[in-house]
């Protein structure tokens, strides 16, 4: 499957979807975040793919967005530009992110150069983050635009770096370096720059031979538990492990264990998903 802006290549019941716009490292345009909705949507409706691998083409994982594009509202006179740009978050931009957050599969993220701007919100919109050791994370939003993080890289960062190192990072434009991301706990884990690709479709190959339904639930309940109290969270955790239990994946771990196997969980298809 090939689009302008991207190349999906299937290995298995993996899908990996790359950006290819070299020439802007990878920038977002309007067309770029078009097909990759509408990539992500068709892969949601195959219940033969359990995972999706993303990343970058060339040495570059994406570098935001193209702030040359129309979409981003330089023509229009300032007292438009708001508006439009709402427009473009809500319909677009965060579209995306919110597809990634919701998708029906374990999404790997493989950073396989440079992320900045919406690129670091676009990464760390995956369930797991690698990056090649020479990757790195770029956020100037703030310190060279005079604006503010988007893609989510706001809720990221405070989650995940705390206050003082996210403002820090935020308000100096300061990049962070994959080791780096990885002792903060922003990434997963750091490859070497020609295992990369191996290493990611390696972890979607893994994942997507597991319990999808399970993996998407656990998901989900990671993501409230940054926002719920303990006794709301009791709940969430109740009401995901009743809506498993019966389900195909568990009754077949559970006669696997029985009979002293590993569970083939790809027998189960894509169920209990939604």
């Amino acid at each position: 499957m090939q689009n302008s802006d991207l190349t999906v290549t299937e290995h298995g019941n993996v899908a990996c979807v790359a950006i290819v716009r070299p020439t802007t490292k990878n920038a977002l345009r309007r067309e770029t975040f078009e097909q990759l909705r509408a990539t992500i949507g068709e892969l949601s409706a195959r219940s033969d793919v359990r995972a999706v691998v993303l990343t970058g083409s060339d040495r570059s994982f994406c570098s935001g967005a193209d702030l040359s594009d129309p979409m981003m509202g330089s023509h229009l006179p300032p007292e438009q530009r708001g508006e439009a740009c709402a427009a473009v978050l809500d319909g677009l931009m965060h579209a995306l992110v919110r597809d990634l957050r919701n998708a029906p599969f374990p999404v790997v993220v493989a950073v396989n150069g440079v992320a900045a701007g919406g690129g670091v919100g676009l990464a760390l919109a995956g369930d797991i983050v690698i990056a090649a050791r020479s990757a790195r994370f770029v956020l100037t939003f703030t310190s060279k635009l005079g604006l503010v993080p988007d893609l989510g890289a706001s809720w990221q960062l405070a989650r995940t770096l705390g206050r003082a190192r996210a403002l820090g990072v935020l308000l100096t434009g300061a990049p962070i370096s994959a080791e780096q991301a990885l002792d903060w706990g922003l990434i997963w884990s750091v490859a070497e720059d020609e295992a990369l690709h191996e290493q990611a479709l390696d972890i979607a190959a893994r994942l997507a031979a597991g319990p999808v339904a399970g993996q998407i639930a656990t998901r989900r309940l990671l993501d409230r538990a940054f926002v719920s109290d303990l006794d709301t969270q009791l709940d969430a955790e109740r009401d995901a492990q009743a809506s498993l239990v019966g389900g195909a994946e568990v009754v077949e771990a559970m006669e696997a264990f029985a009979a002293r196997r590993a569970p083939d969980f790809l027998s189960t298809g894509r169920t209990g998903v939604s």
